[in-house]
């Protein structure tokens, strides 16, 4: 399999203490799961991408606040993952209108 992507339309959050990690966040398209965003400490190496076949994609700390902003404001929305290369992301899905707050 060269790549996955799934959307999503939900999320659960949870910030840890005694994980390898800091934050994790499940994503959900109709109340089902399809993957992953795991926050590792700051300084810390982070693992690379993977899939369980879901994707689980991985981010430093430092990146929580920026992923956040995304799954507040922004739908429809995906998570990418290649296989090969390890490259992940966490994208909008559709064509987003230009302009601070699109509109609001």
């Amino acid at each position: 399999m060269a790549s996955i992507q799934v959307d999503f339309d939900s999320y659960k959050l949870w910030y840890c203490s005694g994980q390898p990690y800091e934050a994790l966040i499940y994503v959900y398209k109709e109340c089902a799961y399809v993957g992953r965003i795991i926050f590792f400490k700051d300084g810390a190496d982070v693992p690379a991408n993977v899939s369980y076949p879901e994707p689980s994609i991985h981010f430093p700390l430092s990146r929580f606040n920026d992923v956040m902003t995304i799954l507040r404001e922004e739908k429809p929305l995906y998570l990418f993952l290649n296989d090969n290369s390890k490259i992940g992301m966490v994208g909008t899905s559709e064509l987003e209108p230009t302009g601070e707050h699109e509109g609001r």
